[in-house]
């Protein structure tokens, strides 16, 4: 149980990670297309789409990570991580909204399971076809 919740909380660490360092990336290859300093409306859809495919990538890293520590039932593990994103994600659509469209929220929220599975599947497959 407790290795679980390592699992869990080191894959929520891993996204937070991910998703700053993919922000940061963005920031300085593409200045304009991230709000700038005391704006909260994103520049344009292709600066949207752009986040959502960084934090699908985060998301997998994070679910990668998640299994990885979790060493058994890795896909579910990878689950439980995309659940608290979910969770997150919700608290945020209704505590932190930054000025996002809707559609970009949804989409966040939805892609959160989806993707962080990926990840476990990932390595859960790595795992199994590792020689021995």
């Amino acid at each position: 149980m407790r290795r679980s919740l390592v699992a869990v909380v080191v894959g929520c660490a891993a996204w937070a990670a991910a998703r700053m360092a993919t922000f940061a990336a963005v920031a300085a290859w593409f200045p304009d297309a991230l709000p700038q300093p005391g704006e909260d409306v994103f520049p344009s859809t292709v600066s949207l789409l752009a986040m959502l495919g960084s934090d699908v990538l985060s998301m997998i890293v994070a679910g990668y990570v998640t299994a990885s520590v979790a060493r058994r039932a890795q896909v579910g593990h990878a689950a439980a991580l995309g659940a608290a994103i979910v969770v997150f994600g919700l608290a945020l659509m209704t505590v932190g909204w930054r000025g996002e469209p809707l559609w970009y929220q949804v989409t966040l929220v939805a892609i959160a399971v989806p993707a962080a599975v990926t990840g476990g599947s990932l390595r859960s497959q790595r795992r199994d076809g590792a020689p021995r």
